[in-house]
């Protein structure tokens, strides 16, 4: 476990690192577990601001950022690495994404300059920047020490949004070849449902994250910070937030590529924006609200707000319980669906649920074209979820459905791998790629109280399916990655703070 804290030197202007320490009297402490070999997952968790000194708030930002830089530098190096092949294939697509990006880091910046003392929205996008600047400065200065190389400002922005960039690609060059596996029948991105039992005693949230394997380089981030309950805890599209809300999405594709005109640098990235409605939100509207402003048009996900407040076990489910949020390029559109929680559940699978975004984004040409795998209310997992949750009864059953994948005997598959709730594409007959269903998280009312949540990182083998193995894909970059997959569901908790 590699553990550190930092302190802020205002007469020199400089981060003080003290390395294999926490101490909590420093303006952020904390440590990484890289146990990702053997559990799947590594665990970084980190306090700020809660230090002998009083720190600003943009500093505070600024130096949790810098510690999880220093601690994660080189698995930032090695992800990296993995993720850029996947998606940049050209120097033309690589300028044009630069430029993009550097645009709208500067248009970002002055806007903070300009409303951050009359706007908390742009004061806490002052903070988001600070801590991406912490970011790049800790792990320039790992990379110092380790006589290597560090990360470019460009490249921890890539890091960050990749999600934005499955969009922005497209949109700025459109002979740029797409992730065809993902825009096919059959592929998405992420797979959620949240179940309310019967008798209302029990609440249980799961998500199975889908993309190439080369992302498997995984971790839990525990973040506090003093001032805001900002996320807490987070593994990838599955947040346990302070403030009682839970957040987790799944991506919707944009097939009418009209819809890129929307896109421009004067705008806030998704990544950006949810971590906004994060940590000033305090209400399912409320995020919506705040989540549809500067609207990038990349990343267009639908997203599920979960409020536990509004959550009595055993008695009743308020309005307001459970808000879903949909965004395509011009438009975020958001609305109540408590009442399919009373019933018993929401799923989720990569097919808008509002009408106008679905009809918007291309889905209904795409129904008509390629038939039901485009339906909301008929493709493969939607039929899976209305067959299977009423099984759903508690976490075990839960980790099953969510890990589910019978493509050889289950009629709504039609043998094809990727028609389940957890994709093994590599599987695939003929050409096979290394994509798919790479991870699930679970929790439920009683957990989530305390920030726990249960995971497990790789591929699903439920029902004999075959380890995933790179030395199947050797050509696809893996750097760090093991070999192949294996691992159980872990709890995460927090360590360093007792809710």
């Amino acid at each position: 476990m590699s553990a550190a804290t930092v302190y802020w030197d205002p007469t020199h202007k400089m981060v003080i690192l003290k390395e294999g320490v926490l101490e909590t009297e420093g303006d952020a402490y904390g440590f990484l577990n890289n146990t990702l070999n053997s559990t799947g997952w590594s665990v970084l968790e980190i306090r700020a601001g809660y230090g002998k000194t009083q720190e600003t708030d943009e500093l505070t930002f600024f130096l949790a950022g810098y510690l999880e830089g220093f601690l994660t530098a080189q698995q930032m190096m090695h992800h990296y690495s993995n993720m850029f092949p996947q998606l940049i294939h050209d120097n033309k697509t690589l300028s044009l994404v630069q430029d993009f990006i550097g645009k709208q880091d500067s248009w970002v910046r002055e806007q903070v300059k300009l409303n951050k003392s009359t706007d908390p929205l742009w004061a806490h996008v002052g903070f988001i920047t600070s801590q991406m600047d912490g970011l790049q400065a800790g792990v320039a200065d790992w990379a110092k020490k380790q006589g290597k190389k560090p990360l470019s400002k460009f490249e921890v922005q890539f890091l960050n949004a990749v999600g934005d960039l499955l969009d922005l690609i497209p949109a700025l060059n459109p002979s740029h070849p797409r992730l065809v596996d993902f825009k096919l029948p059959g592929m998405g991105h992420c797979s959620a449902l949240i179940k309310m039992l019967p008798g209302f005693e029990n609440l249980l949230f799961g998500h199975s994250s889908w993309y190439t394997y080369a992302a498997t380089m995984r971790s839990i981030r525990k973040l506090s910070f003093s001032s805001y309950p900002g996320f807490l805890v987070s593994l990838d599209d599955f947040y346990l937030l302070g403030s009682g809300l839970m957040m987790t999405q799944t991506t919707n594709n944009v097939f009418n590529s009209t819809l890129y005109k929307f896109i421009t640098p004067k705008s806030l990235l998704a990544w950006q924006r949810v971590r906004l409605a994060h940590s000033l939100a305090s209400t399912g509207e409320e995020w919506a609200e705040i989540f549809s402003q500067y609207n990038s048009g990349t990343y267009n996900n639908q997203y599920m707000v979960l409020d536990r407040s509004k959550v009595k076990l055993g008695h009743s489910v308020e309005d307001g319980a459970l808000t879903v949020v949909e965004q395509i390029p011009g438009l975020v559109q958001s609305s109540d669906q408590t009442q399919a929680l009373r019933l018993g559940y929401w799923p989720s699978y990569n097919i808008p649920f509002h009408e106008n975004i679905y009809n918007l984004s291309g889905y209904r040409k795409m129904w008509q074209e390629y038939g039901e795998d485009f339906s909301y209310d008929l493709c493969p997992r939607a039929k899976i979820f209305r067959r299977d949750q009423g099984s759903v009864t508690d976490l075990a059953s839960l980790k099953h459905i969510m890990r589910y994948n019978n493509y050889k005997k289950d009629p709504y598959t039609k043998n094809h791998p990727c028609k389940s709730i957890c994709c093994r594409n590599d599987l695939k007959a003929v050409k096979p790629t290394p994509g798919g269903c790479y991870d699930t998280k679970v929790t439920d009312y009683h957990m989530a109280e305390s920030f726990r949540a249960e995971a497990v990182n790789g591929p699903t083998t439920q029902g004999g399916l075959p380890l995933f193995r790179w030395a199947n894909f050797n050509n696809i970059s893996h750097v760090a990655l093991p070999s192949f997959y294996n691992y159980t569901f872990v709890p995460m908790e927090p360590l360093l703070f007792s809710p």
